[in-house]
């Protein structure tokens, strides 16, 4: 049989495993941690299941597939969670610009698809780029709060070519596996073993040779190491991206009347909050535990509040509902290396890919945008195009 291997657990050197071994190729998994996983994982507390990461997946016909084949049920979310709010002059909106503001974006956006000026200019940032489409109170008020949820990083950081270029509208809500995400993982790895995939932990890498077909899911530090000897203009793109930090953290309270029913509320920086955003897990998927659960978002970026994770929730909280709460159960899960931000060092990456030779393939949320359904989708197609080459066929 073909032999193949991956370079890292998380989900998509799991999926990559999976669609190797798809097409008839003898697989080992090598990962330096302990667990297959990487950032994504549940954990089940007293009060509720606690995620690391990621709560959920957009629902895409890819995913659904996946689901699928791992036998797993969906869930998806509750009617409250349609409702997402933006924080704006001392309270949550739904809409978070006047009526003045919304007419000049409308304008404005308008007048810049007339004139053909929607495509991002380079070394744009996103913050220069939805000024100039939508205006200053757009970019402030509604894209920079919504983009640093999802990137982890300023807009006046994020490059618009690296963010807007290969942007594609996701179709469809989202979906969650009934006992978190750290259930497909372990239905993802349990399957894994079951079909002859072996798997070698707490083993790092340091270098790798061909011309056994080879995928490479580690983050973009690691895997500059593994690529620099083989493709050395990419492996040096690798290894400037930089990577951002974030803490999450999860607090259970008594539910209240007046809590807020909803997906979550994003803030905007200089609002007064701390955090990036809060998520409300009880109002987006059912069986989130009795208790009223939230996820407080928080960036480690240089210049962030130090103060310990139950200061920081309860003085935010405080600013957001006008009280304070002592938690019933608070689990903080801090990621220094959570994201890479995606500046023109992506642009500069997914400029060299093709560099590499053909036994050798990169999957990653550092090739395109970030998100674990695209990192399935991602994994399918890199698996595809290392079989290809490495068959002389691609």
């Amino acid at each position: 049989m073909k032999s193949a291997r991956v370079v890292g657990a998380g989900l998509s050197g799991l999926a990559a495993a999976w669609c190797l071994r798809d097409a008839g190729f003898d697989v080992e998994v090598i990962e330096a941690a302990g667990e297959p996983g990487g950032l994504i994982g549940t954990m089940q507390t007293p009060h509720g299941p606690v995620e690391r990461a990621a709560n959920a997946f957009v629902w895409t016909e890819t995913t659904a597939a996946w689901f699928a084949r791992l036998g797993i049920a969906p869930s998806f979310p509750l009617d409250a969670s349609r409702h997402r709010f933006i924080y704006r002059d001392g309270q949550p909106r739904r809409w978070p610009l006047r009526r003045g503001e919304t007419f000049a974006m409308g304008a404005r956006a308008g007048w810049t698809y007339l004139t053909r000026r929607m495509r991002p200019r380079p070394g744009e940032t996103v913050a220069a780029f939805v000024t100039r489409v939508a205006g200053p109170a757009a970019a402030g008020w509604f894209v920079a709060p919504a983009l640093q949820g999802i990137y982890g990083a300023p807009a006046d950081q994020l490059s618009a070519e690296a963010v807007f270029g290969g942007w594609r509208r996701a179709r469809g809500g989202s979906a969650a596996p009934p006992g978190g995400m750290g259930e497909f993982i372990d239905r993802l790895y349990q399957a894994l073993c079951a079909r002859g995939v072996s798997f070698s932990f707490g083993a790092p890498v340091d270098y790798i040779g061909g011309p056994l077909p080879t995928v490479v899911s580690t983050n973009a530090r690691a895997a500059a190491a593994l690529v620099a000897p083989h493709a050395p203009t990419l492996g040096a793109a690798l290894g400037r991206v930089r990577l951002s930090g974030l803490e999450t953290v999860t607090a259970f309270f008594e539910p209240r009347p007046d809590d807020i029913a909803g997906f979550g509320v994003l803030f905007p920086r200089g609002c007064g909050i701390d955090a990036l955003g809060v998520l409300f897990n009880t109002s987006i998927f059912p069986g989130r535990g009795i208790q009223r659960s939230e996820t407080w978002i928080y960036s480690l970026a240089e210049g962030s509040s130090a103060a310990p994770a139950a200061d920081r929730v309860s003085a935010d909280r405080e600013v957001l509902t006008g009280r304070r709460q002592v938690p019933l159960g608070l689990f903080a899960t801090t990621r220094p290396d959570a994201l890479p931000v995606y500046d023109a060092g992506i642009v500069a990456v997914k400029a060299h890919v093709a560099e590499l030779p053909p036994w050798l393939a990169l999957s990653g949320n550092y090739l395109g945008q970030i998100g674990v359904s695209t990192l399935l989708a991602r994994a399918e197609a890199t698996a595809a195009s290392l079989i290809a080459r490495a068959s002389g066929r691609g």
